[in-house]
């Protein structure tokens, strides 16, 4: 029974991204995740109380499996250029192998039922990198100042490039990727 649960919930997730980078956050609502996946919009409901709580459920998961990839091996002992340049080559590599839940992320990160409605359980989408940032200023490895500040010169470059790259403009080949990484730290370094 756990399997059938989860395959229809999978199949429900699925098909809402797939929808949801169609027509937007605006234009989505039960009865079309419902004819899409052939499924009935009360099989929805048994999961999910709310189109809106299948949206913020949809986010978080989007989020703990970007993070999952993203900080996938990486442990406090790690120095802190080598834990920088393994985060943000995964987050790259997500990126390539995860276009619609990358794309998807980025029309949630916008939205303002987003930010309304999920005060992150675990800060934003790089939050989790503050604490790597904050060990790099006290090393005098990073320019003193607001980790918030560093944290996006150093990582939303690669969203920039991540929306060019699926869109057919820009090749993220690992030495591409490697220029990124340094300029990235470049930005930052003390």
């Amino acid at each position: 029974m756990k399997n059938k649960t989860e395959n229809k919930k999978e199949l429900i997730y699925q098909t809402t991204i797939a929808l949801l980078n169609e027509i937007g956050l605006s234009d989505i609502s039960m009865s079309k995740i419902a004819k899409r996946a052939s499924i009935s919009s009360s099989s929805i409901y048994f999961y999910f109380e709310s189109k809106e709580d299948l949206l913020i459920k949809i986010y978080y998961n989007l989020k703990d499996q970007m993070h999952q990839i993203m900080f996938r091996g990486i442990t406090a002992d790690m120095s802190v250029r080598y834990s920088f340049e393994k985060i943000l080559c995964d987050y790259s590599n997500y990126i390539m192998n995860n276009h619609a839940n990358f794309m998807l992320m980025e029309q949630f990160l916008e939205s303002p039922f987003i930010r309304k409605n999920c005060k992150d359980h675990n800060g934003g989408v790089f939050k989790p990198m503050y604490a790597l940032f904050e060990r790099g200023i006290k090393e005098e490895l990073f320019k003193d100042l607001e980790t918030n500040l560093l944290v996006t010169y150093s990582c939303l470059p690669f969203v920039q490039m991540g929306k060019e790259y699926i869109n057919g403009e820009y090749e993220f080949s690992s030495t591409n990727i490697d220029k990124m990484i340094q300029m990235s730290w470049d930005a930052i370094k003390a």
